[in-house]
């Protein structure tokens, strides 16, 4: 005879309860968060800022007019995207233009260096090359300008995915 007594008929009645409340608890979150998901408008996982924040508005000013454009590295895993940040004029809320660091169909061995008496930018693997302080003519990336300077480096291929696709943003009530 075994000193454990044999358990009784509503034990496995208890065991198929827990069973199932379980599965139904389970299920029944699954249900809860498509509800949360399910009003999302775009399947996309995006991480990360969508601009690049350089700093203060009259801080990164002073410090061009004094040292010349800031050369921004390309904080990507691509790193073929460095950036030149330059201020042109005396306001700093306006005169503000970022673009590419190099010309076109160049490596990033090859970026533009500014000429302060000159007024334009040279190319360091070919001096021939120039470009005006205002980078006109180079693929230029949209600053925004308030307290800080913010470079959006994804401004067009957004604004072109949202023309195709819909707004993609969304707001919290």
């Amino acid at each position: 005879m075994s000193p454990v007594e044999p358990a009784g008929p509503g034990h496995v009645g208890r065991a198929a309860t827990v069973s199932v409340i379980a599965i139904a608890l389970l299920f029944g979150g699954l249900w809860l968060v498509t509800l949360v998901l399910k009003d999302r408008n775009s399947p996309d996982l995006r991480l990360g800022d969508q601009t690049y924040v350089v700093g203060s508005t009259k801080g990164i000013a002073s410090s061009i007019a004094e040292h010349g454009p800031l050369l921004l590295p390309d904080v990507s895993g691509r790193k073929d995207r460095n950036v030149i940040l330059q201020h042109v004029g005396s306001n700093p809320k306006t005169g503000w233009y970022a673009f590419l660091a190099n010309p076109p169909d160049r490596d990033q061995s090859c970026t533009w260096e500014w000429k302060p008496d000159e007024d334009l930018f040279r190319a360091k693997c070919d001096p021939s090359l120039t470009a005006p302080a205002d980078g006109k003519g180079l693929e230029q990336y949209q600053v925004n300008v308030g307290e800080k300077v913010e470079i959006d480096l994804n401004a067009e291929a957004r604004a072109a995915y949202e023309a195709e696709h819909g707004a993609t943003t969304t707001t919290a009530p």
